[in-house]
């Protein structure tokens, strides 16, 4: 892989969507073994593909990736440690086998699409989802070993995220690779923002922002700068995200940000 970055990866048209994960995994910990994660991912899909041959039903497929991933593999929900940033290193997930919705679902993608299983991501509101078999496929849950998610299901945890009623089929659309990668940095600028660790936050957010994720993004990148010290930086994004926004709720502590950065000298650009 020769991109240095997302958005290059996007660009080149010639990509996984465990391309960007290690990209992002790299900006975590830059000694994890991305090679060996590789090896990792050929070997688990050489277990699924196996025992399938191409009459296999959608079920015998779910079946298969539950049994060998889930079962012999010995992936999990990081339940104990939700909120750890190595949850989001597809590395250190393989290595582990402990993650979080959306880095369980990236692994059980990379190794479907080269058992020649059709897996699609689902950014589902407050948990990453999966769907097996294509559009009329089974929608599973990866946090909880590939478990099939009904109407019902699915409206009830559309409820508890969203705390309305306004289920529709549209939350159920696959998710592009750039909708996983944007969602894959939430989880550690959560983290990194709860803690004040501002200098991991500036690299997730330098992503986010490369991948154009949004205002808010530009925002809190100007913040971060400007906590550390890189005035020039922080009134450059604040300054963007007043345009971008002229009645933002939060113009006002923005704009006192915006002035801050304004009258710091800088310690770097």
């Amino acid at each position: 892989m020769t991109a240095k970055g997302l958005r290059e990866l996007l660009a080149s048209g010639q990509f996984t969507v465990e391309d960007g994960a290690l990209v992002i995994a790299r900006d975590l910990d830059p000694h994890v073994a991305s090679e060996q994660a590789l090896g990792t991912l050929e070997r688990l899909a050489d277990e699924v593909a196996t025992p399938l041959d191409r009459h296999a039903s959608v079920g015998r497929q779910l079946e298969t990736l539950r049994e060998v991933l889930y079962g012999r593999f010995g992936l999990r929900g990081n339940t104990e440690n939700y909120d750890d940033p190595q949850n989001s290193v597809l590395p250190a997930v393989l290595e582990r086998r402990l993650g979080i919705p959306i880095s369980l679902a990236v692994v059980v993608m990379a190794v479907s699409r080269r058992a020649g299983v059709v897996a699609e991501g689902i950014s589902f509101p407050g948990h990453f989802l999966l769907r097996i078999g294509g559009p009329a496929g089974h929608v599973v849950d990866p946090f909880h070993a590939l478990t099939p998610l009904g109407p019902e299901e699915l409206r009830s945890l559309y409820r508890r995220a969203t705390r309305t009623d306004g289920f529709d089929s549209f939350v159920l659309r696959a998710a592009t690779s750039r909708d996983i990668w944007i969602r894959m940095l939430s989880n550690p600028r959560l983290i990194f923002d709860r803690g004040k660790d501002h200098g991991r936050s500036l690299v997730v957010l330098n992503r986010l922002v490369e991948l154009d994720a949004g205002p808010t993004a530009v925002r809190d990148r100007g913040l971060a700068a400007l906590e550390l010290g890189a005035s020039a930086q922080a009134e450059q994004d604040l300054s963007t995200y007043l345009t971008m926004l002229p009645r933002a709720i939060d113009r006002a502590d923005v704009q006192r940000a915006l002035d801050r950065a304004r009258r710091a000298p800088t310690c770097w650009n």
